[in-house]
């Protein structure tokens, strides 16, 4: 039993540990990408990122659903930028949306 253990125990220590999603208590953790999912060593480059991206969308249309699919440009951008920022979450940032805004 004694042996059992200690190979459990060793290969837990062994077993790569699996990522888990952050959390953040003022809204949702946008992964909508890889890059996103992984956070940012920067807030600078969290917000650069994020950018890009509002910009892709704006410019394809794909925005997430209404309201934001019926918006003009201008809208949308206000609208995004006041309901997601970068927030610090474990050392790394990370893109935080929240429908009612920050």
């Amino acid at each position: 039993m004694k042996k059992l253990m200690i190979l459990a125990a060793s290969a837990a220590l062994a077993a790569p540990a699996l990522a888990q999603t952050p959390t953040s208590p003022n809204g949702t953790v946008l992964t909508n990408t890889e890059e996103m999912a992984e956070g940012f060593e920067t807030r600078g480059q969290c917000q650069a990122a994020f950018r890009q991206l509002r910009n892709d969308q704006r410019r394809s249309g794909e925005r997430g659903g209404e309201p934001y699919d019926s918006m003009d440009n201008g809208d949308y951008n206000r609208a995004s930028r006041e309901t997601t920022r970068c927030e610090e979450i474990d050392g790394r940032y990370y893109v935080v949306f929240n429908a009612d805004g920050f």
